[in-house]
Parts: structure tokens; C-alpha cells; sequence
């Protein structure tokens, strides 16, 4: 039977994790101001008004999942990951996706839309650093085949929609959590093994062939930049225009052009809006505070009271980081472009939810944290 050891006569007040706070409220403001900016340029406010009301609704979740003790998650866990999947079973069923790409992973009620594998990935950091610390504790039998087993499910649904980006974000954080867990070399070098071979298969027999056509274009134009600049280039080739743009301060808050010329210049291509209105400085300011919200996370981690803690964090700074890296990178031409959103910044009820839930998350296991000396 699974037990937790709860903490008791915590002082909430003084021991949160107000440096978090700060900085996750920080990245959303920038965002509803991106947003805005964009909302103005293509005259479509309900883009800044569903936003306001995600970052809402997402920052009450955040505020009362860091004041549960987190051990409850061991439990809760195994219902939310059960929930998700199911979702992710019905969106295959029931579900709606973009027309220009094929993808079906969205449940559209009126004027809101909810993408469940977005949730999927919070259930899935909370399912496999369960059986991570269990392996590592030596707890129980057949962990390793249970952990490959539940991270396979979603990854397995979520390629079905299909929306490969989502899929590889899963995978980023599966890898991370495993190799920060210490999982012996062995094992990894095995399941990296059995990965490029299954690639090996699928490109010599030609099954990728049968990838969605705009997957393919992705890829092909990624090689190769100069090939069809106006049709599969033109995403990419604007944004790194307008992100170049900017220059040292910007063109100055709804003033850009990226917002009305680029492709999903308030999703997919919001960077490239930060980057044209407030230039280098601006977008040096955001990264930074990704980088100071990804240095105080993993802070957390290090000094978290079990495994179990340190795994979760570890997962969900994985999460943010394969966002904010994939999505700046296709921006400035350095990745394929995945329609992966920035976190706290792309306009997205689902994205900004799971990612303040997330954060909640983290709040909570900060809570609980050994307290370090001078702390």
C-alpha cells in the first residue's frame, strides 16, 4: 500500500517561495503585455481576454496546489494520470485540430478550446518520478517495466493525434528525469539504442512517408532554408526577420509589424513580436527570467525533503525548458519549427494553466524543503 509522511506546523507565509512567485508573475505579465500588443494590431481582444482569464484561473490553481502537501500527489497521481489518458483516449474520438496541420488534440466547447495533453505532461512528471524513486529506493518489483509501461501511454496517444512537437517534449522530459534519477548507463544506453534503430527501421522501410505532409515540409525546410521562401520557409524567414528587427530597444509596444505578417505571431511566433518591439534588451529581459525561474527550480530540487520531490521538480523544469528552448530556437531559425508555445508568454488556455499548475507544484514541494544555513 502506498504511504506518504506528511510535513506538520509548516509557516506557510514564511516559508514561500516568493522568488518563484515573482518571477512566474513576472513572465505572465510580459506575456499579457506581448499579447495585448497583438491583440490591438489584428483588432481580436478575445486573444488578451481569454489570456487574462487563463493566467487567472491558472494563478488560483497555483496558489492552492502549493498549499496541499505534495505527498498527497503520490496518490492523487495515479487518478490524474487516469484522468488525463482518458482524455487523451476521448480528443482522438471527439477532438478537433487545426486545419493547416491535421492535428487532433483539442476539445472545443464554444469559444474555448482545451488541448488535454497539456495537462497530460504535469500527470505524466507525477507518474514517473513515482516509480523513479521506487526504483531508486528499491521499492517493489518490475518498476523498470511499470515506468517505461505508464510513460508510454501518453506518448503513444499523443503521437496518434498526431502532433509530433508534443510528443518529443514528453520524450525531453522522460530523458531528463531518468538521467537526473542516476539510472544506471546501462539502461539508457540500451533505450538510446533501441531509439536510433527504431529510426534506422522507419527510414530505410520508408514508413515516414506517411507522416502528415506539413511534418515533412517542416523537416525539409529546416535543411534547407533557401528552398520555397514564400511557401514552406515563410514562417521561419519572417520571424527571424522581425526578431532581428528589433534591434538594441525595439520598434516600441504595438508599433511591430510581426504581429500582423507573421503566422501565429500570438502563438507559435511570439517571441519574434517581444524581439521586434522591445529588441535585444526586451528579449534579453525574458530570458533571463527563464533562466533565474529555471536556476531557483532546480534549487528546489537539489534541497527537496525526498526523491520523490526532486524528481517532480526536475520533470517540470524539464517541461518549461523544452518549451522555452524549442520555441526561441525556431524563431531565430535554430530549430524546426513545432508549434511548441513559450511558456507564460504564447496566448494559450491550456499552455498557461498547466504551466502555473506546474508551478504550483513546485511551490509546494519549496515549502517543504530542508532549509539550507543562513536560509
Amino acid at each position: 500500500m502506498l504511504q506518504v509522511e506528511k510535513s506538520q506546523g509548516l509557516n506557510k507565509i514564511k516559508h514561500y517561495d516568493w522568488l518563484i512567485v515573482i518571477l512566474t508573475m513576472a513572465l505572465c505579465a510580459y506575456g499579457l503585455i506581448a499579447i495585448a500588443s497583438v491583440s490591438k494590431q489584428l483588432n481580436n481582444y478575445s486573444l488578451i481576454m481569454k489570456q487574462v482569464i487563463g493566467v487567472a484561473a491558472g494563478t488560483a490553481a497555483m496558489v492552492i496546489l502549493s498549499l496541499l502537501d505534495y505527498k498527497d500527489f503520490k496518490m492523487l497521481g495515479y487518478i490524474a494520470y487516469a484522468f488525463s489518458t482518458l482524455l487523451l483516449v476521448l480528443v482522438l474520438i471527439i477532438g478537433r485540430g487545426r486545419e493547416e496541420t491535421g492535428t487532433k488534440g483539442w476539445f472545443v466547447l464554444g469559444p474555448v478550446s482545451y488541448q488535454p495533453s497539456e495537462l497530460g505532461k504535469v500527470t505524466f512528471i507525477l507518474m514517473v518520478a513515482l516509480y523513479l524513486e521506487r526504483i531508486v529506493t528499491n521499492t517493489g518489483k518490475y518498476n523498470y517495466l511499470k515506468l517505461v509501461f505508464f510513460a508510454a501511454i501518453p506518448v503513444g496517444l499523443v503521437l496518434l493525434q498526431p502532433d509530433i512537437g508534443t510528443s518529443l517534449v514528453y520524450v525531453f522530459i522522460f530523458i531528463c528525469m531518468v538521467f537526473f534519477a542516476g539510472i544506471p548507463y546501462r539502461y539508457i544506453f540500451a533505450a538510446a539504442g533501441a531509439g536510433v534503430a527504431s529510426l534506422l527501421v522507419v527510414y530505410i522501410s520508408g514508413l515516414y512517408e506517411r507522416l502528415p505532409q506539413h511534418m515533412l515540409d517542416r523537416f525539409v525546410s529546416f535543411f534547407n532554408k533557401n528552398a520555397d521562401p514564400l511557401g514552406k520557409n515563410y514562417q521561419v524567414r519572417l520571424a527571424v526577420q522581425y526578431t532581428g528587427s528589433g534591434q538594441l530597444w525595439g520598434r516600441g509596444w504595438g508599433k511591430g509589424m510581426a504581429a500582423e505578417n507573421v503566422p501565429f505571431s500570438w502563438t507559435d511566433c511570439i517571441f519574434s513580436v517581444v524581439a521586434e518591439e522591445f529588441g535585444f534588451f526586451g528579449a534579453a529581459v525574458l530570458i533571463v527570467l527563464f533562466l533565474a525561474l529555471f536556476a531557483r527550480c532546480i534549487y528546489v530540487a537539489w534541497y527537496a525533503r525526498d526523491k520523490y520531490g526532486s524528481f517532480v521538480v526536475m520533470g517540470i523544469v524539464a517541461m518549461i525548458f523544452a518549451h522555452f528552448m524549442e520555441n526561441v530556437g525556431m524563431n531565430i531559425g535554430l530549430l524546426p519549427v513545432t508549434g511548441i508555445p513559450l511558456p507564460f508568454i504564447s496566448y494559450g488556455v491550456s499552455s498557461v494553466t498547466t504551466n502555473l499548475v506546474s508551478i504550483g507544484i513546485v511551490l509546494s514541494i519549496s515549502l517543504r524543503k530542508k532549509r539550507p544555513m543562513f536560509e
